[in-house]
C-alpha cells in the first residue's frame, strides 16, 4: 500500500551508490513525488537544484566517503536533507546527525514510513522557515535562529547542527520542562525507544559548552524522571 501525498512535492534524490536504489525511486513515484535524481562522485561538483522540497541522499558504503558527501552538499544546500543508509551503524548514525543531515533512515524502509518520514520533515522545515529571524534573548544566553548562531554574555559558543536544535528546542521552551520524548520528537522525528542515551550525550555537550557545572547545573538542568529545563531569568 503506497501513500500519496496531497499535492507533488519535488524531491533531489542524490546517490552516492553507481546506481540508486531502484526500489526507493519506485517508492518515491508511486507516493506522488516529482524526483530529480543524480549520481554523485567522490570529486563531482554539486549543484542544488531550484524549487526541489527535500534532499534525500543514499549513502556510500565507505563511512568517510558519506560524511563527506554530506558536508560537501551542506555547503550550499540549506534546505531539509535526509539520509538513507544500508548499514546499522550506531556511529555513522550520529554523525550524520552531527555534520548536517535532518533525519537518518535505515533501509529497508517501507514505503508508508519512508512517506511519513519525508512529510515530517518538509513540515518541520517550512515550521522553522517561518520562525527565520526569530531571536530568543535568556539575558545572558541568546539563540538566533535566522543566523544559527548562540552568544553567552557576547562569546559566540560554537555548537553542531544536533546541538544547536537541541538549545533552539530548549530555549523555545524556557523555564519549563521538556521531556525526552518531546527532544527526540525535535531531534530525529521519531518516539523515543528506552534505550537510546543519544540526548544525554548531546545535553553533556551543550552543558559543557555553556560553562555549566555538570555536577550542580545553573543554567541546563535534569529533571530527573521529567526530562530537562533551560533556566528563563
Amino acid at each position: 500500500m503506497t501513500h500519496s501525498v496531497s499535492h507533488e512535492k519535488r524531491i533531489w534524490f542524490l546517490a552516492q551508490q553507481d546506481q540508486p536504489d531502484p526500489s526507493v525511486l519506485e517508492d518515491l513515484t508511486a507516493g506522488g513525488y516529482q524526483l530529480n535524481t543524480v549520481v554523485i562522485h567522490k570529486r563531482a561538483i554539486i549543484y542544488p537544484p531550484k524549487g526541489v522540497d527535500l534532499a534525500l541522499m543514499e549513502l556510500a558504503a565507505e563511512t568517510q566517503d558519506a560524511m563527506t558527501g554530506i558536508m560537501r552538499l551542506r555547503e550550499d544546500y540549506k534546505g531539509p536533507l535526509a539520509v538513507l543508509d544500508e548499514h546499522h551503524n550506531e556511529r555513522r548514525h550520529i554523525l550524520a546527525l552531527e555534520i548536517g543531515a535532518d533525519d537518518y533512515l535505515e533501509k529497508p524502509v517501507s514505503s508508508p514510513v519512508l512517506t511519513a518520514r519525508i512529510e515530517a520533515l518538509i513540515r518541520r522545515h517550512q515550521q522553522q522557515d517561518q520562525a527565520t529571524g526569530a531571536v530568543i534573548d535568556l539575558g545572558e544566553l541568546v539563540v538566533d535562529a535566522a543566523r544559527r548562531e548562540v552568544t553567552q554574555a557576547g562569546k559566540s559558543i560554537p555548537l553542531t547542527t544536533v546541538e544547536f536544535k537541541l538549545l533552539w528546542h530548549l530555549a523555545s521552551h524556557a523555564g519549563a520542562v521538556v521531556s525526552r520524548n518531546d527532544i527526540h520528537q525535535a531531534l530525529y522525528n521519531r518516539d523515543y525507544n528506552g534505550i537510546d542515551r543519544s540526548v544525554d550525550m548531546y545535553i553533556s555537550r551543550v552543558r559543557k559548552k555553556l560553562g555549566d557545572d555538570s555536577a550542580n547545573p545553573r543554567c541546563l538542568k535534569t529533571i530527573r524522571g521529567d526530562g530537562y529545563l533551560l533556566v528563563s531569568p
